[in-house]
């Protein structure tokens, strides 16, 4: 059922800023982990190819590991409040408003 009225304006919930905190949290564990890769000698240490490695490869890498997970289950917020939104437009306004509620002219009979 249409709802009279102007159109809904869909304003996001607490997941919106779930969204911003976990491209925060990337952002800062990416710029560590640039930062300890080339400043603690983890680049140096890699392109050497010695075996096993020590922590100025393993921390940078876990911590890239960690960021792109945290980027992951941002766009999973984000895609979950985006479909929130396209379905609360729909309760609000309808999918398919037949012709004669929209206040347009009906069609001519076939």
């Amino acid at each position: 059922m249409r709802r009279k009225g102007p159109a809904a304006t869909y304003r996001f919930g607490y997941g919106m800023k779930w969204v911003t905190w976990l491209f925060m949290a990337t952002g800062v564990l990416w710029v560590a982990a640039i930062v300890l890769w080339l400043v603690a000698g983890g680049r140096v240490e890699f392109t050497t190819g010695s075996a096993p490695w020590s922590w100025q490869v393993l921390v940078p890498a876990w911590m890239t590991l960690a960021g792109i997970v945290l980027a992951l289950g941002g766009c999973v917020v984000f895609a979950q409040q985006m479909f929130v939104a396209i379905l609360g437009r729909f309760e609000h306004d309808g999918l398919l408003d037949p012709p004669g509620r929209s206040g347009k002219r009906q069609r001519p009979p076939a």
